[in-house]
């Protein structure tokens, strides 16, 4: 059963790596974490399949990287960090380093073919589109301006939306496995380290001023989003979490919510932000009490 948990997750990454990590941790997370010869044979197996499927044209070099390098590493540190009983604020800047590293490794080694591909599925969306319209018409105008923006966007800053996605799924995926394993520490105890945010305000200073190096500096700042809007979202949850819980409808709404407004997001990430400062949880004194007690 568990196996086939395992492979089902392989099969989502092969469509959207941070979906099958998603999927995985929850799913596998707590036999990773204490069989260990159950995770070396998982992984075995994944890179098997991977190797498999690429020489069978299933999947292409960037594919592989994905799954190997980007899924299938991040699950393994994550695994290691947990058994090894490492603070989640150190989990999760471990994560997103790893997955910064891979990044800057995938771009140096495949922008090119990356490129290539992307624009490959371009020209195919605009040939499959421009039936629909009249060439020069304002309709047909507007699709190509709209096409130009996604690929503008796609090339300048899809290093940091992959970080910042595998993260985000990360974290959720660990929040689910704590509600099945309560010895993990739970999420609602989350809390980035002031020196992120002061990196956060140095990445915003650069993207304003030094034009050479803004892109990286606005992938950065997309990069570090999931810290905050999970620090954000702990807070809303100690606070007001008891309403959500007395009614599924409620929850459902403020998850929908959370999906379709960016501005929703926005909102919990500055919560999240602000927290660090604030301490709207009040966990310093949860701290002191503790220490008092000892």
């Amino acid at each position: 059963m568990i196996y086939g948990l395992g492979f089902l997750g392989l099969f989502i990454s092969l469509f959207s790596p941070a979906a099958g990590v998603l999927f995985l941790i929850p799913a596998t997370g707590r036999i990773m974490i204490e069989n260990s010869q159950f995770k070396i044979n998982f992984f075995l197996s994944w890179f098997a399949i991977c190797v498999v499927f690429y020489f069978a044209s299933i999947i292409d070099k960037v594919q592989v990287a994905n799954l190997l390098f980007g899924s299938g590493f991040s699950l393994l540190l994550l695994f290691y960090m947990i058994k090894k009983e490492y603070g989640l604020e150190l989990i999760f800047m471990s994560l997103l380093g790893l997955n910064t590293v891979f990044i800057a490794i995938r771009q140096y080694l495949f922008a090119d073919y990356i490129l290539s591909q992307y624009t490959e599925s371009v020209d195919a969306t605009i040939n499959l589109f421009s039936s629909r319209f009249q060439e020069g018409s304002e309709q047909y105008q507007l699709f190509l301006e709209m096409i130009d923006l996604s690929k503008d966007f796609y090339l300048n800053y899809s290093p940091g939306v992959w970080i910042s996605t595998m993260v985000l799924c990360m974290m959720f995926g660990y929040y689910f496995l704590t509600r099945k394993t309560e010895q993990l520490e739970s999420m609602r105890f989350y809390q980035t380290h002031l020196y992120v945010i002061y990196s956060m305000i140095l990445a915003l200073v650069v993207a304003m001023f030094w034009e050479d190096y803004k892109l990286i500096a606005i992938n950065y700042i997309i990069a570090l989003i999931p810290l905050f809007l999970m620090q954000g979202l702990a807070v809303i949850k100690i606070k007001i979490g008891k309403w959500f819980e007395s009614s599924k409808l409620l929850l459902f709404i403020a998850i929908l919510s959370l999906i379709l407004n960016p501005y929703i997001i926005l909102f919990i990430t500055v919560i999240g932000l602000f927290d660090c400062w604030f301490d709207f949880r009040s966990l310093s004194q949860e701290e002191k009490k503790e220490e008092g007690e000892v």
